[in-house]
């Protein structure tokens, strides 16, 4: 089995900070969100230089995330505004630019909710993220397929 780095460095991608912001908190204290994208360009041009192990370099940066690019990232989270063949383009994009495997982890379309998310859908996100990451470490860690949490 993989050593993994305590907390784990992930990236957050999602349209909102105010989904975002709680997400990653939620996520602490074993994964620590580094960057938090909000755009499929963003994710684009900014996933390739993260998974690599480099600053982004962004403009303006929002408040979501630790900014602390000592590690490359492990895992790259998905929220279910992005759409699958979006993070499949990312993900294949992104082949080779890691020093190690990453999960990629994708909102399940299916549980979209049907009006505006409160606090709970937040809380619902974290504890999915987490389940998820969890297997992934336990089954080794190096499975990158696309993983629906």
């Amino acid at each position: 089995m993989s050593t993994f780095p305590t907390p784990l460095p992930v990236v957050l991608c999602g349209k909102t900070t105010q989904m975002g912001r709680p997400v990653s908190k939620l996520l602490s204290p074993e994964y620590e969100v580094i960057h938090f994208i909000q755009s499929f360009e963003a994710a684009k041009a900014e996933l390739p230089v993260l998974l690599a192990g480099r600053d982004p370099q962004v403009s303006e940066a929002n408040d979501v995330g630790t900014h602390n690019y000592s590690q490359p990232p492990r895992a790259v989270l998905v929220g279910r505004a992005f759409e699958e063949d979006q993070v499949e383009e990312l993900r294949k994009a992104c082949s080779g630019a890691a020093r190690a495997p990453v999960a990629w982890l994708l909102g399940d379309p299916a549980k979209l909710p049907t009006g505006p998310p409160g606090p709970e859908y937040a809380v619902e996100v974290a504890n999915d993220c987490k389940n998820v990451l969890t297997k992934w470490k336990e089954d080794g860690g190096v499975n990158e397929d696309i993983l629906l949490f």
